[in-house]
């Protein structure tokens, strides 16, 4: 301390001779200021700074003495707060990583938003619009498109399957991220449409493909069979603007169609991502109302293509792309759970600490009586809930940074390689101190001041009894096991409901069997096909794969239902339809081949199957969803109907039913289907085949595991039909249906899962809490029912007149829990399918259970209280 004063005194004094002051008058004037250093030291006592830290110092020393008189309680409380600490610590981490601060390397995050529009597939925008958009110089510092794609990356002649995003020239500038080594796309450098062949990789790409070599700089690699040179390398801690999605290149997005096969052009083409910076101090309802001027402006402008287009800006965390969108909720509900769960625990250490008061009740009335004062004996026993809530929160975080790992156990197949680098940062393990710190003061206050109010007189008499403090303490310890059972009852009856919901939505009817089939994904324009070559070849393959044994159905599809997949979007005009003001003209569509229904079990309900008649140079035709028929022509058949949609006019050959396409949740909407020689410039498609249903059931092994098993063991099989039919094409991807759709109910199976095992732990809890306080009531009832039995009482009424009391317990703990549930689980909607949140059965069928399980925890007290000696007893009173 005198070291540092001095150092502050000699600053002062070279600031003072800087001013111009001899060395006497700037000693004076330091000295002065400080009032020296020695002078200073004793303001320092005087201000009694240092007897308040020895105190500290003190009683944290009492307070270990103390614990470690007491080391299988301190143990329990520890464990007991790690276990919610660490469950909270988890699910924190979790939500900053995934949902608040997704795309990890990039800077400022919190100023980044996305723009949604009300029409277009999954909510994208086009290129024209978001330029108009981020003209709003106020508002915005600049917007950037993106679109992500596989691609066939060749380097010495080795090629592999890596994936990349196509984006704007500004893309890298935007976001912060700095290149490694060379640079990133230069300004407008993604304006002249196939003049731009450049790529930025990553450094994972960099240190496993070139060894991490700086000459990687200018050489030439082949995309695509497009030739492409390297510019610029960017850090690994960059992953890209899908999370949480990684990609390995990025190109400008001029080079859309050598990337992707695909061009995204005009103010039309809404089918892109973007990434947008709020100006410092810009807020979001601020830049939604300039949005909402824009579009005012463009709808006048460009009546044909904004008349109905509305654009909102959205925080990072609700963008409608990537995977914030689909954890963001789950997250959010588990983190309310876990909050829930930490309460219980708190409850159940404020509990034990009530009984250890009692116990210790002779050492506090003495310590009161030798003259300490109620303030510092409070401060004794927070001194001890703080240390423990800290043993319990550091021991909580390193069952955290296992448990983050945890993750990766939820996520279904992914089609994209998946970044998770879950890690505890310094604002994750800052928040979760302060939780930690919170925790150890609600659970140690109300037992610190219980204790405080002990009657000295009545403590200090020989022999003399607690029993008004006692009682009160019992009463108190009875508020926090009825508070356990409502809340445990709460999450218990969360997780039923989401259980039930899982089982419905596994149940649900989704328009088509996903059994007895493998998916395949083909990019057959990075082989150098041509949308003239490319329907020669699909019709060759079909032929092929039609005759290999075990196959049933085999066709082609741009796009399988549900999954992560997404869609395609294009509008549908009818005429003499008038549109609703505000209906969005955009309507997702798939591109197939002949059989793609059959392959899929989806029923033609009127008309015809595509053919291979349905080329280029016969009719345009389209098969459409009874949704779609509804709309445009109610009650009429619509077998010969015409349509007009992505330029062509399309008569309908064929109606099918409407089934779910993105999710389960979906109402029915509008959906139509095109053959694949008439769906160009889409040359991709995926494959799908059917295979007969020979799997034999082993022992032990249930039918849906054994086709699994079996769709699995095709794909070899394919790999090498398909390497027969060109050896230049190589799957990208197989994966069986049922994983495909497995997605859609990854939120569900998440909820469900961790909410069954926080409620397990809460109903541990519960049971825990109760359990100690009918043990806790039988010893103080010790004399009593010594005396009944005495008199002639039963070892049965004994018993049931101590459940009789525990089951009073749960019952105000389940009244308490029910009357808390019925406003909350309304927030389970989004989770629940074909389940009300006031399901009677769950909400008659977890009190049972809580019943039950409280009852089990009174019975072992109850026992002991039958087995009182009555002499021992009367004794002892």
């Amino acid at each position: 301390m005198a070291e540092e004063m001095r150092l502050h005194l000699e600053q002062r004094m070279e600031e003072n001779l800087a001013a111009g002051m001899n060395v006497d008058e700037a000693r004076y004037a330091a000295q002065r200021k400080f009032g020296g250093v020695e002078q200073f030291k004793e303001q320092v006592r005087d201000a009694r700074a240092w007897p308040w830290l020895e105190q500290c110092f003190s009683d944290a020393r009492f307070a270990t003495r103390s614990l470690r008189r007491s080391p299988g309680f301190a143990a329990v409380v520890v464990l007991t707060l790690a276990l919610g600490i660490g469950a909270n610590a988890t699910v924190l981490c979790w939500l900053r990583n995934l949902v608040l601060r997704p795309m990890p390397g990039v800077a400022a995050q919190e100023q980044l938003v996305v723009i949604a529009s009300n029409q277009g597939t999954g909510r994208c925008v086009s290129t024209d619009d978001l330029r108009d958009i981020a003209d709003i110089k106020t508002v915005f510092t600049g917007a950037v498109a993106s679109q992500v794609s596989a691609a066939s990356l060749v380097v010495d002649r080795q090629p592999e399957w890596t994936y990349a995003q196509v984006v704007s020239a500004d893309f890298f500038s935007l976001l912060g991220v700095q290149p490694l080594i060379g640079r990133t796309f230069l300004p407008n450098e993604d304006q002249k449409p196939d003049g731009n062949p450049v790529l930025v990789i990553s450094e994972r790409l960099w240190r496993r493909r070139f060894a991490a070599s700086p000459k990687v700089l200018g050489q030439t690699v082949e995309l695509n069979r497009h030739g492409f040179t390297i510019v610029g390398v960017v850090p690994d801690s960059f992953q890209g603007t899908m999370p949480p999605s990684t990609f390995d290149l990025w190109a400008p997005r001029s080079m859309n169609w050598e990337v992707r096969n695909q061009r995204l052009e005009g103010r039309s083409a809404r089918g892109w991502h973007n990434v947008a910076r709020l100006r410092p101090g810009v807020t979001l309802a601020q830049a939604n109302a300039a949005v909402a001027t824009l579009d005012t402006q463009l709808a006048r402008a460009y009546p044909d293509t904004n008349r109905y287009v509305h654009h909102e800006v959205l925080p990072l965390s609700k963008a409608p792309w990537g995977g914030q969108t689909i954890v963001g909720p789950v997250l959010r509900l588990v983190l309310a759970v876990v909050a829930g769960v930490l309460l219980i625990v708190a409850a159940n250490i404020a509990s034990l600490l009530l009984a250890r008061a009692t116990v210790r009740q002779k050492e506090i009335a003495i310590r009161l009586a030798a003259g300490a004062s109620r303030g510092r004996l409070v401060r004794l026993f927070l001194t001890e809930s703080l240390l423990l809530a800290l043993l319990g929160g550091g021991l909580g975080l390193l069952l955290a940074t296992w448990a983050v790992r945890t993750f990766s156990y939820f996520l279904p197949t992914l089609p994209a390689p998946v970044f998770l680098d879950f890690r505890l940062d310094a604002a994750t393990v800052g928040l979760t101190l302060l939780v930690t710190l919170t925790t150890g003061i609600f659970f140690g206050l109300v037992p610190a001041l219980q204790a405080s109010r002990s009657d000295l007189n009545t403590i200090l008499k020989e022999g003399g009894r607690t029993a008004t403090s006692g009682a009160a303490q019992h009463r108190l310890r009875s508020v926090l096991v009825i508070a356990e059972i409502a809340l445990a009852l709460v999450l218990l009856v969360s997780a039923g409901l989401c259980v039930k919901g899982l089982d419905r939505a596994r149940q649900v009817d989704i328009g088509f069997a996903t059994d007895h089939v493998l998916t395949a994904n083909l990019q057959i324009g990075m082989n150098g096909y041509t949308p003239e070559t490319g329907p020669a070849f699909y019709r060759q393959a079909r032929a092929r794969l039609a005759t290999l044994p075990g196959v049933e159905e085999a066709a082609f599809a741009s796009w399988f239902p549900l999954g992560f997949g997404g869609d395609k979007g294009a509008d549908a005009r009818v005429d003499g339809y008038v549109r609703p003001p505000g209906e969005d003209p955009t309507y997702e569509f798939a591109i197939i081949s002949p059989r793609y229904f059959a392959a899929m079990r989806i029923p033609l309900l009127a008309g015809r199957d595509f053919t291979d008649q349905d080329n280029a140079t016969a009719p345009d035709v389209a098969i459409v969803n009874q949704a779609f028929a509804q709309r445009f022509w109610p009650g009429q058949d619509p077998i010969g109907r015409k349509f007009r949609t992505r330029g062509k006019t399309r008569t309908i050959v064929g109606l099918t039913p409407t089934g779910k396409y993105n999710r389960l949740s979906e109402p029915a909407d509008c959906f139509f289907y095109l053959p694949y020689q008439q769906g160009v410039p889409e040359l991709d498609l995926n494959l799908c085949v059917r295979l007969t249903a020979s799997n034999p059931v082993e022992p032990g092994m249930t039918e849906e595991a054994a086709a699994l098993r079996q769709v699995e063991g095709f794909a070899p099989v394919l790999r090498h039909a398909m390497h027969e039919i060109d050896p230049a094409i190589a799957l990208l991807e197989t994966m069986p249906l049922t994983e495909h759709v497995a997605a859609v109910f990854f939120a569900q199976r998440m909820a469900t899962t961790l909410l069954i095992a926080l409620g397990g732990v809460a109903l541990l809890l519960a049971a825990m809490g109760v359990y100690a306080v009918m043990a806790y009531a039988v010893s103080q009832r010790t004399q009593e029912f010594g005396v009944r039995i005495a008199l002639g009482a039963t070892a049965a009424d004994v018993l049931r007149q101590v459940i009789r009391q525990g089951l009073r317990f749960a019952g105000g703990g389940v009244a308490a829990g029910i009357a808390l549930a019925l406003p909350i689980t309304h927030l389970l909607a989004n989770f629940l399918y074909g389940v009300s949140p006031f399901d009677p059965a769950t909400f008659i069928g977890v009190p049972v259970i809580m019943a039950a399980v409280a009852t089990t925890a009174c019975y072992v007290p109850a026992r002991r209280a039958t087995r009182v000696d009555p002499i021992v007893a009367l004794r002892a009173s």
